[in-house]
């Protein structure tokens, strides 16, 4: 029952902000979304009163509920979708990180006055779409919540963007749909190859899939379980997003309002990571294994080539959306490590897995502070040219604190969750995959390298007097940065909480793997 409340009350709150009056909608979607993210935390406490090594593993989920849905037999086609929830040590992070973020999203755009009540509700609407795909325990489910929330996404860019918002939209709309058309494909090999019974994560994860076959590809045959985990893998690869199908995300970034593109960027790039981990590496790791030494090629680029194009942009958000595509390099090297053939000590493996897990959120968090900094700042001097700006700490030194506390635990500064969450990942891929590691760690060098010269730039030194106007954050807006600030602090001084929340869970799917990978 919680979970279901924790998906479906964000969209029953934004039916209700329809039918509103237009000043209650900002009042409501706060209140809703604040007793979203209050009930996703409750999902955590409820994992404290049970010691069991195998508690909160998508095998024994203490949050979990499963009804058949749709069952269609004709002759010998069956097709079932089980309305299946649950929360387990993967997802019950990534659900406090939607509900989190969206919550912030609703303050940090109290300043919206164009068709507010419509665009409270998308962000609660993309919020059930996200948060569905969080928990969804059913394959089918899965992709009805994906898709879902490419709705509200689409809408927050095209009616509340930029200059050229219907390019960026439609763009984002195009390469999604595209991704997830091969997505749907392989979850249709999956559910048939296993004899159309049951498309349930527990099903797959008890069973195991038996993708064993070959089939015919230009002369030569490639593995069942390779081109099983490539269909999936093309819609996640998407939305991670992966080099070189990243290339709508600096546009949507550019264009989106201030707290849609801390969502995107937030939960939105997160859902294929999840995706990776949960569908691809857990349920086909034949074919993970199969692409890991090429996935490890992509996770480099990805680091190095974001960094390499941060490093090159005038315009502060473009610059963190490109920051995003390298960080999300890390997610990729973590999983590909993690699923590398060969005999090798467990425990790197693990190291390797759940560094990828966290990155996942931190990078959530240090992001949307990132965006939110940026936000507020271009409210007040209507540009984001790093050039023209110039000192402007004097006139900001709150908005300097926090968009440097930002930038610090985005450049894996020890202390913060950044750093936590590289450590692992460094750690464990070095064993399995040491030459994509090395370059993969300059990556680092160079996020160091674009924070601290926009920093630099626009905010220390004297100051430039065409901004000697310019006033600080107020507390509203102060307000979201604050709240991550603790977050990224709290998990780089004490990880253990988040750590062994996600220990059990992706121990289970590294003893899963063993047998495929050898180990």
């Amino acid at each position: 029952m919680l979970l279901t409340l924790i998906v479906f009350v964000p969209a029953l709150a934004g039916v209700i902000v329809l039918a509103s009056p237009a000043r209650a909608a900002k009042w409501i979607a706060g209140g809703f979304s604040l007793a979203v993210f209050l009930a996703s935390m409750w999902l955590y406490f409820g994992l404290l009163g049970d010691s069991s090594p195998n508690f909160g593993t998508v095998m024994d989920p203490q949050w979990y509920i499963n009804a058949t849905w749709i069952d269609v037999a004709i002759n010998s086609f069956h097709f079932k979708v089980n309305y299946a929830l649950g929360a387990d040590g993967l997802s019950i992070p990534m659900l406090i990180l939607n509900a989190l973020l969206t919550f912030l999203a609703v303050i940090g755009s109290w300043h919206i006055e164009k068709r507010v009540k419509l665009y409270m509700a998308m962000l609660l609407i993309l919020e059930t779409g996200v948060a569905g795909v969080f928990a969804a325990f059913d394959l089918f489910l899965f992709f009805l919540f994906w898709e879902i929330e490419l709705i509200p996404m689409f809408l927050l860019i095209a009616i509340w963007g930029g200059a050229r918002r219907e390019y960026a939209a439609w763009k984002f709309l195009i390469y999604t749909l595209v991704g997830s058309a091969f997505t749907l494909a392989g979850i249709f090999l999956i559910y048939f190859e296993e004899g159309g019974r049951d498309a349930s994560f527990q099903h797959f994860a008890q069973n195991g899939l038996n993708l064993t076959g070959a089939l015919p590809f230009f002369g030569t045959t490639v593995s069942l379980g390779l081109v099983t985990f490539l269909l999936l893998f093309s819609g996640f690869a998407v939305k991670i997003p992966m080099w070189p199908v990243h290339t709508w995300l600096p546009d949507a970034h550019t264009e989106a309002p201030t707290a849609v593109s801390v969502l995107l960027a937030g939960v939105l790039l997160k859902m294929g990571a999840y995706g990776l981990i949960r569908i691809c590496l857990g349920f086909v790791p034949h074919g993970a294994m199969e692409f890991a030494p090429v996935l490890g090629i992509f996770a480099a680029i990805n680091v190095l080539w974001g960094a390499l194009a941060s490093m090159a942009q005038q315009d502060m958000k473009k610059m963190i959306a490109y920051s995003s595509v390298s960080h999300m390099g890390y997610v990729l090297l973590g999983v590909a490590a993690a699923s590398a053939a060969g005999s090798l000590n467990l425990a790197f493996r693990q190291a390797a897995l759940t560094g990828a897990t966290l990155q996942m959120f931190t990078h959530g968090t240090i992001t949307g502070m990132l965006f939110f900094s940026v936000g507020v700042l271009y409210e007040k001097a209507h540009t984001r040219d790093i050039d023209v700006f110039g000192g402007i700490g004097k006139r900001m030194p709150t908005l300097m604190l926090l968009y440097s506390v930002a930038c610090f635990a985005a450049l894996g500064l020890p202390g913060m969750s950044g750093f936590v969450a590289e450590y692992l990942t460094f750690t464990g891929s070095f064993a399995t995959l040491p030459v994509v590691t090395i370059l993969s760690v300059f990556g680092v060098v160079l996020t160091a390298g674009y924070l601290l010269w926009m920093l630099r730039r626009s905010f220390y030194g004297p100051l430039n007097m065409k901004w000697s106007w310019l006033t600080d954050a107020n507390a509203r807006e102060a307000f979201p940065l604050v709240a991550l600030a603790v977050v990224i602090i709290f998990v780089g001084i004490f990880p253990t909480p988040m750590l062994n929340l996600l220990a059990p869970t992706l121990s289970q799917m590294i003893h899963h793997m063993t047998p495929v990978i050898g180990g």
